[in-house]
């Protein structure tokens, strides 16, 4: 590593902040030292004077500290530094606290703070268990928010500030602002972008938080006017009065908190018009999408009514309607021309990724088979993020065919190897544009939008740190983003920017490299409202991220229409997506194409030209509905083979702009004489074969895995695992799961089971294992149910309905997953609250294992 680029980001926007910016940084190299890697560079000079820059001394780096508050003397006129030590994870720190007055201690996150004299920092650095002393930033101000309360005089602990983004530390404090930026500055640039509003006279912005993984998000929704909680996944977000962000990073239990950068949505403009061929597949096969429910996830539908009064459209069951605009309109005009009998439905994207989530879920719960979106949140790039783990597990339990528009990003993403060039001491990213070393975007009047950085580390274990920079056109920097990244930290950085002048403007973009391995660097510049630029120099390849790199899903990208030269849209993103954890992999994305500029009727009634892929997707979807509605129980992964190969090109034949090319419906399967499949009306119900009068004195096993219950008490010296011998588990080991430690144990030959004890059992052929019961009726149990996932079984010998057994918990619990040991996966879930398929009418078996999610702790009482 080039050794001026050892600089941390306490040093950028600690010490860089103090020396006099001229468009760029300035620094010396680092310095040659004795007193080990624990000191930052500033601390190392006051010990050092062979550290210090050329013509300074430690004194005149003291005189800087003293200005910025850092340090201060005592009555003996001897200086002290207030310092923030991070300790190995073993260090009581027992050893540390005499070396300092006024310690206060984090022990949770393993820090320390204090002021330490000369000689005390110079011991305190030769320690063992310290892994890093840096300066204490001071308390910033908050003047300009007219809610906020004064500053504490006592100090609070610094390490709430590490949790925060940069953006919001720009916000409460002006040491961390841009060169000749201003808070109010800032203010008015996140309130263009979306991320800042007035709510009467307080200031709010919204945000993300993450809580550790033994906390409970719902403990933090005092903090917000609007929170939205997943308490699966261990978030909280929503809208958060500006003097609330300081004490909400205090809590103890809360780990990050960012900015929600609002998503990307494709706009609706005035070019071509192109449909998909369908109306001769609906003529041949008499198909048209009857009993099949789709879902939008888009912006909004403005003048749904006014369509539905014209005849565009049919009754669409509006679930949420909060976030305004049309764009969902257009996406169900498209499908309602291909599968004109589909049931449709809608729910607006929400304002986060957890609000997206909930979205997906009560499209689910009211019976959507298909569920199309048009929405881009920002998710890791290099691996599946909060929003694809939960698509992956809605596709997998619930048999749902996700299709989502693959990103009009092409044109507005740039990736490669970071690749370093000297600039005033420091390393800097070569792009190697047409224009230059730096990367480069032209910005229409009026625009506003995110530049987002990520290199190829795992989030939450980043010990890469990249700072981002961005420029105006007269070489001002306007915004910088230079989170630390020393271990446990997201591999990424953001700035944001608005042109308000009446003119383009150009903006360039410069990452350095602060203390950092060569990483693969990723960047997408992602204006707001669909409107697009183009980067200098960009890379079209491997510019599909988010939801739309789920293996499981359908991601449609956009071509041009015409008969004979069709070509992908310039702006239509491609594969394919550099995957890295948990596993390397190159997946193909998109899947196939479908033509764009489709002429639709807008919220006004006027008329317009739908483009990019979210005109695209909405083809597939109303393809699907017709191949759904007349296919009785097909599995999402079947359709989905099904238009693949309608498009006559093979997985090999995969291309990284066209996928498999655009699917031709007139090749999809179709009745004949020669026995091919015939297509039956779609039913309503369970997808597997209920089962009936199932003896509760016994258990099946099937090949494979077996999730199985204890339905009653056992006699004694039937009651251990033992009963299982006769079972070939292939030395497989019998599995059963505490919710209550989140871990899974091996059970052993002469472990008990009780009633309701649930176990996985893999068995090589079906064996049947006789139950024999303790019939005095005196050794029944409760079951203890947690917070999340709970294995559990119906605690008698007779079958009984998931409402009526699962009645007292109330809203307590909301699915219910139960594994088919036949087919060896999960059937539908049951939902409650749900209908049809995942409705809790559905019976529920003795001696069958399954899994209940909880919102709250709970007991299921024997006997129901």
């Amino acid at each position: 590593m080039h050794k001026s680029g050892v600089i941390f980001s306490w040093v950028l926007i600690g010490v860089i902040l103090l020396i006099a910016w001229d468009g760029g940084v300035t620094g010396a190299d680092e310095p040659e030292h004795s007193h080990g890697p624990d000191l930052s560079s500033d601390l190392l000079q006051l010990l050092n004077r062979s550290s210090c820059p050329p013509g300074q001394g430690p004194d005149d780096i003291i005189r800087t500290m003293e200005e910025s508050g850092q340090i201060r003397r005592n009555e003996s006129g001897i200086w002290v530094v207030h310092v923030t030590l991070i300790l190995e994870p073993n260090e009581t720190g027992a050893k540390i606290l005499p070396l300092l007055s006024e310690p206060v201690v984090d022990p949770s996150y393993h820090l320390i703070t204090g002021w330490a004299t000369r000689d005390n920092l110079t011991m305190l650095s030769a320690m063992t268990g310290v892994k890093q002393i840096t300066p204490v930033f001071p308390p910033a101000s908050s003047g300009s928010f007219e809610t906020e309360q004064p500053e504490p005089k006592e100090t609070p602990d610094p390490g709430w500030k590490m949790k925060l983004s940069t953006d919001l530390l720009q916000l409460i404090g002006e040491a961390y602002l841009s060169p000749g930026q201003s808070r109010a500055d800032m203010m008015a640039l996140m309130e263009k972008t979306g991320e800042i509003r007035l709510a009467g006279t307080d200031v709010e912005v919204r945000i993300s938080a993450k809580v550790q993984p033994s906390d409970s998000p719902s403990r933090y929704e005092s903090f917000f006017s609007s929170p939205v909680v997943d308490s699966l996944y261990g978030r909280i977000g929503g809208w958060i009065r500006a003097d609330n962000i300081t004490r909400l990073a205090m809590q103890e239990g809360i780990l990050s908190l960012t900015v929600q950068i609002p998503p990307r949505t494709s706009a609706i403009t005035t070019e071509g018009d192109y449909l998909l061929k369908t109306r001769e597949f609906r003529n041949i096969s008499g198909l048209s999408g009857t009993g099949v429910k789709v879902g939008v996830i888009s912006d909004g539908v403005d003048g749904l009514d006014d369509l539905k009064r014209r005849g565009e459209l049919p009754d669409v069951e509006v679930l949420s309607d909060t976030v305004g605009g049309d764009e969902g309109l257009a996406m169900l005009q498209i499908i309602h021309d291909i599968a004109p009998n589909a049931t449709l439905l809608f729910h607006d994207r929400g304002s986060s990724q957890i609000e997206y989530v909930h979205a997906l879920d009560q499209l689910i719960r009211h019976g959507c088979s298909i569920i199309c979106d048009d929405i881009t949140y920002v998710e890791p790039f290099f691996e599946d993020g909060y929003i694809s783990q939960n698509i992956i597990d809605r596709i997998l339990s619930y048999n749902i065919l996700y299709i989502t528009a693959a990103g009009n990003f092409a044109q507005e993403h740039y990736q490669g190897r970071f690749c370093g060039y000297e600039d005033q001491g420091y390393l800097w990213h070569d792009f190697q544009g047409k224009s230059g070393r730096d990367l480069k975007f032209t910005v229409p009047p009026g625009l506003a939008g995110h530049v987002i950085l990520q290199w190829d580390d795992r989030f939450g274990s980043s010990a890469n740190n990249y700072d981002l920079f961005l420029y105006d056109d007269s070489g001002r920097e306007i915004a910088r983003s230079v989170n630390l990244q020393d271990g446990d930290d997201d591999p990424m950085e953001w700035v944001r920017f608005v042109n308000g002048a009446d003119r383009p403007r150009e903006y360039t973009v410069r990452v350095v490299q602060a203390a950092a391995e060569d990483a693969l660097l990723e960047i997408y510049v992602l204006p707001l409202s669909g409107r697009s630029v183009t980067l200098d120099p960009y890379t079209p390849e491997d510019s599909v991220f988010g939801q739309q790199a789920v293996k499981q899903a359908l991601v449609v990208g956009a071509v041009a229409p015409g008969m004979k030269n069709i070509t992908v849209q310039e702006y239509s993103s491609r594969g394919p997506v550099t995957i890295r954890y948990p596993t390397f992999e190159m997946r193909k994305k998109p899947d196939l194409t479908a033509p764009d500029h489709i002429t639709v009727l807008t919220g006004s009634m006027q008329p317009a030209v739908f483009t990019g892929t979210s005109a695209a997707a909405p083809h597939i979807a109303g393809l699907a509905a017709l191949v759904l509605s007349g296919s009785r129980g097909m599995k999402e992964s079947d359709v989905r083979t099904r238009i693949l190969n309608a498009t006559g090109r093979s997985p090999d034949e995969w291309d990284d702009g066209f996928g498999r090319g655009i699917p031709d419906a007139t090749n999809l399967t179709l009745p004949d004489q020669s026995g091919q499949e015939s297509w039956y009306p779609v039913t309503t119900g369970c997808l597997f074969e209920p089962r009936k009068n199932d003896a509760g004195d016994r258990i099946v096993l099937y090949p494979g895995w077996n999730m199985v219950s204890i339905p009653y008490p056992l006699a004694k010296g039937n009651d251990t695992a033992r009963i299982f011998e006769p079972a070939d588990t292939v030395f497989h080991s019998i599995w059963r799961y505490n919710p209550a430690e989140r871990t899974w144990n091996a059970v052993h030959p002469d472990d008990q089971l009780i009633q309701m004890d649930v176990v996985w059992v893999y068995a090589r052929n079906e064996t049947t294992i006789p139950l024999s019961f303790d019939t005095t009726g005196n050794n029944q149990t409760v079951k203890q149910l947690e917070q999340g996932w709970n294995p559990a079984g119906v605690p008698g010998r007779e079958s009984v309905t998931a409402r009526d057994l699962l009645s007292p918990l109330t809203d307590a619990w909301t699915t219910v997953l139960v594994f088919d040991p036949k087919t060896q996966e999960f059937r539908p879930s049951i939902i409650n609250g749900g209908s049809g398929t995942y409705s809790p009418s559905r019976l529920l078996y003795p001696s069958e294992g399954w899994w209940i999610y909880m919102n709250r702790p709970g007991i299921l009482l024997p006997g129901c």
